[in-house]
């Protein structure tokens, strides 16, 4: 076997095509991330009419994020919700050709039920003459969902968003989920394209993850491997194959987040509601949004101390997790943010 370059933002973001050529496919690693969708936005619009779109909602999307960052927690999901909406549809039109003629709904709805383990969203069902915004999007990030209505309860959509997991298994006595990819290599033997986890993993662990479809094997060391692989169409990978590998890998599952050194990734032992990070995130902001706006004076009766505490972790870090998975993601390369701690 022969090591392979990492490149087209794999194992996590590569895809088939790239909304604009930059960094020669490689990490990028920006400073500004509205400055950044700016330039995004005049690389790939084909028209005068659907950049000022694009700038337009991108100016809003800058206004309410930035507007929340200097709120008070409990204002904060609103702001950062709208901020989001706007990317999204800058988003969903950088893949694809809505246009700014259309008309643009939310595409979900909550149900709080009172209480917040009870609580449901329901991402509604796509339309033909309305741009359903939540379905477009997580369709993007988690292509196989459902076309029609999809109702998830909001406890235990939030087990499998990793920046807030540890303080998720803490307040509501559960197991971790997730086995921590340590290491990974890609490589190549004749025509197959190999990628090669090295994991932290117990042996019930191990067991778990083989349940849930994962190819798992002990090397001659002892460590525990997870291993994908494809069969490519000549002996030298193009950018095909690397879209095919991280849509096979992403099929099985694999969670992520961004910190200071990159990203960190990690397998699920959990069978159920294994829905994309950035779907997550947006979806929850969704909801917290729909508490602030329509019912704040039900806030603390809906979440209980320690949920408060679990929501105020949530808000102090998953928004920026959302600005540069999301934008990774879409663009199809991995993006790191200079400078600045997350």
């Amino acid at each position: 076997m022969v090591e392979v370059e990492e490149k087209y933002g794999f194992p996590l973001f590569a895809r088939q095509s790239s909304v604009v050529n930059l960094g020669k496919n490689e990490k990028l690693v920006i400073s500004d991330i509205w400055s950044f969708w700016d330039y995004v936005i005049k690389k790939a619009s084909s028209d005068r009419k659907k950049e000022e779109f694009l700038r337009s909602l991108l100016e809003q999307a800058k206004h309410f994020y930035q507007s929340a960052e200097g709120s008070p927690v409990k204002s904060q999901p609103l702001l950062y919700y709208y901020s989001f909406l706007n990317l999204s549809k800058i988003m969903i039109n950088i893949r694809g050709t809505f246009g700014p003629s259309r008309m643009y709904m939310h595409g979900m709805k909550e149900d709080h039920k009172h209480k917040f383990i009870n609580s449901e969203i329901v991402k509604q069902r796509q339309k033909q003459q309305i741009v359903q915004v939540a379905h477009e999007l997580v369709s993007l990030f988690d292509p196989g969902i459902t076309t029609s209505d999809l109702t998830l309860n909001t406890k235990n959509i939030l087990n499998h968003c990793v920046g807030v997991h540890r303080a998720y298994s803490e307040i509501y006595s559960q197991s971790e989920i997730f086995v921590r990819i340590r290491k990974y290599h890609l490589y190549k033997h004749g025509k197959a394209l190999i990628f090669k986890a090295m994991l932290q993993c117990s042996s019930a662990q191990s067991t778990d993850l083989i349940a849930r479809g994962y190819s798992i094997s002990i090397d001659e060391d002892g460590n525990t491997i997870y291993t994908e692989s494809i069969n490519m169409n000549s002996y030298q990978p193009k950018r095909a194959d690397y879209a095919n590998l991280s849509a096979q890998i992403k099929n099985k599952g694999i969670w992520y987040f961004i910190g200071n050194s990159g990203y960190t990734m990690y397998l699920s032992t959990c069978p159920d509601n294994r829905y994309s990070q950035e779907s997550i995130i947006y979806m929850m902001m969704f909801y917290l949004g729909s508490i602030t706006r329509y019912h704040p004076y039900m806030f603390d009766k809906i979440f209980s101390d320690k949920e408060q505490w679990l929501m105020s972790e949530f808000l102090g870090t998953q928004p920026k997790q959302f600005l540069y998975l999301a934008t990774a993601n879409v663009l199809g390369q991995s993006v790191l943010k200079a400078y600045a701690s997350f």
